[in-house]
């Protein structure tokens, strides 16, 4: 068994917007989609990792049924955005 963790982070890098998009006029933000929508985006390692299949992603990609890792979203702890 091998025992280690590869982590791949996409710093402000958006998959959908926070709860608190509206306060800062980021609602429907979403810097994945905007992409993958407007070019002939191919990122089949990470599809595989599991990229798709994190809930406000809002693709048509279709969701890998076993990734090989884990994806989330992270959101700012902090109340103010500068």
């Amino acid at each position: 068994m091998i025992n280690r963790a590869i982590v791949i982070v996409l710093d402000s890098f958006g998959v959908g917007e926070l709860p608190d998009a509206k306060e800062y006029g980021d609602e429907g933000a979403n810097t994945l989609r905007g992409i993958y929508n407007n070019t002939n985006l191919n990122l089949p390692n990470m599809k595989k990792i599991g990229l798709y299949n994190i809930q406000e992603i809002d693709v048509k990609e279709e969701k890998e049924e076993k990734p090989i890792g884990a994806s989330g979203k992270a959101r700012e702890q902090a109340v103010r955005k500068e």
